[in-house]
């Protein structure tokens, strides 16, 4: 019996190669003591899956596939992986037997599939987020093939970027969890695989999140069906704060006015899921997501000095739905920059008190004065027994948090702990450190943790069980503050007090 082995061959998408892809397969299965007629339908099998990741994976743009040939005992299998479109074969319409009239309305991801699915004994899609998907063929060793060799059905044109319409010809409307998977690719195709809510590439989850009440999105659909507009909010656990998700808008269709029209029906499922606060986080690699938040009513509280790779797929594409002209095209990549967090309150409070230390009172009524909620702050109280607190590091991010939730006597050595783990076993390069404004140990509890290298990034409103979040911050990477652009004077302001409490707590140290 054939030992088991495992090889692999990486190469371009592009046509030119179905020939070496049809002759790696074909080999592979000879090689597995499958008759030739069988090793050749399998190399139709492959050559079918490769084609289908070349026309639709990477729309027009340049891309890999990895072609996976394994052999066990047991089986033949072939994996064909790419980074490019979300797919989710359960999202597809079936056609079974193949009937030449049905076969006009589907897409040409099912007539391939359905060839495949014919040559093969098994096909699964496994889908691996950023990581792109796999379409994965299993042939057994100890059964025949269910069909003789034949011809594959001839493919139509590629995908050609569809020509924008007349506003009139679209339909704004709510997503349905059946609009998973064009919100996924269209995601993709705007942003590539760096939007970092990975949710969003996974059909299958983005699709529950909407059924649910978790994703609530407005989409343009263009009169033939196309989801070519999305913009919406994440609302994590049903709570009161919602997130505001990226707009993204398919580039053949921007200067139709179509972020005014979802946005306008977004507004309206926000007025009537009656929630407290929206926020978003916008990068300072360039402003235009920070013009988007402004134009949205947000105001910066908190900035999060940080190493965080920005990579758009196509720049030009989102200052074109923001509006902006005469950019140059082309990938844009930033090593070092920083978020700024926003935020807006629906149902702001009449007046919220903090205890928090002195030195930072003044920045936290000028960052509530900006939100338009008056503050007073109370005198701190001392802690006993044992505190709460939990530890997470964001791999997307490269960054660490701590979150405090209720401060004890033992708060402090963990947080002490948890930051050197995060710095030196997971290499966070930044750890942020949440405490609770409404508790009275957070002021000594910031003055202990200033010893240790944290200083003042902002606040988050609502984030904690029982109010507000104190967020500080800690860096194990150097930074390049010139290279933070910001747009609004609010923000400079706040970040020349962070920076400046960065440089005190250095010196003291």
């Amino acid at each position: 019996m054939t030992p088991d082995f495992r090889t692999e061959i990486t190469l371009p998408a592009d046509a030119r190669i179905l020939q070496l892809v049809h002759d790696y397969g074909y080999n592979l299965a000879v090689l597995a003591d499958f008759p030739q007629h069988q090793a050749e339908l399998l190399a139709q099998a492959l050559w079918e899956a490769c084609e289908n990741s070349i026309r639709h994976a990477y729309d027009d743009e340049p891309g890999l596939i990895t072609v996976v040939g394994e052999l066990t005992p047991n089986a033949l299998i072939l994996a064909v992986h790419d980074q490019g479109l979300p797919f989710d074969e359960t999202l597809e319409p079936k056609l079974h037997p193949i009937d030449t009239d049905a076969c006009r309305h589907l897409s040409q991801h099912t007539l391939g599939l359905s060839l495949i699915h014919r040559c093969v004994d098994e096909v699964h899609w496994i889908n691996h987020g950023p990581q792109g998907k796999e379409l994965r063929l299993t042939k057994y060793r100890s059964e025949c093939c269910r069909l003789q060799p034949q011809t594959a059905a001839p493919h139509g044109p590629p995908h050609e970027p569809p020509v924008a319409q007349s506003p009139r010809d679209y339909t704004i409307r709510l997503v349905d969890p059946e609009d998973a998977l064009r919100v996924a690719q269209l995601m993709y195709r705007v942003y590539g695989y760096t939007y970092p809510r990975v949710n969003i590439y996974y059909p299958d989850r983005l699709a529950h999140n909407i059924k649910c009440g978790i994703h609530v999105g407005v989409v343009a659909v263009t009169a033939d069906g196309e989801i070519v507009g999305h913009v919406g909010l994440i609302r994590p656990e049903l709570g009161s704060l919602a997130e505001l998700e990226q707009l993204a808008i398919a580039p053949s269709h921007r200067g139709q006015g179509l972020f005014k029209r979802m946005d306008k029906l977004l507004q309206g499922e926000i007025r009537r899921m009656e929630l407290v606060g929206l926020y978003a986080e916008a990068v300072t690699v360039h402003t235009i997501s920070q013009e988007g938040s402004e134009n949205k009513g947000l105001h910066a509280a908190g900035i999060e000095l940080l190493h965080l790779g920005v990579h758009f797929k196509k720049l030009e594409i989102i200052q074109h739905n923001l509006g902006y002209r005469d950019t140059k095209p082309g990938p844009v990549f930033q090593g070092e920059t920083a978020l700024v967090f926003y935020f807006d309150y629906l149902s702001p409070p009449e007046t919220t008190r903090l205890y928090a230390p002195d030195r930072h009172r003044q920045i936290l009524t000028d960052i509530y004065r900006n939100l338009g909620v008056p503050v007073e702050f109370l005198k701190p109280e001392p802690t006993a027994g044992n505190g709460r607190l939990s530890v997470q590091y964001r791999k997307n991010y490269g960054v660490g948090l701590i979150q405090v939730d209720r401060i004890g006597s033992d708060t402090f050595p963990k947080i002490e702990q948890a930051c050197r783990d995060l710095c030196d076993l997971a290499e966070s390069v930044a750890v942020f450190l949440d405490l609770p404004l409404s508790q009275g140990g957070t002021p000594d509890l910031c003055e202990a943790a200033e010893t240790i290298g944290f200083f003042f990034s902002g606040v988050r409103p609502g984030f904690a069980s029982d109010g507000d979040f104190l967020r500080l911050q800690y860096l194990n990477a150097t930074l390049d503050p010139d290279r933070i652009h910001l747009i609004s004077p609010f923000a400079r302001k706040l970040l020349d007090y962070i920076l400046r409490d960065k440089t005190r707590v250095e010196q003291n140290r």
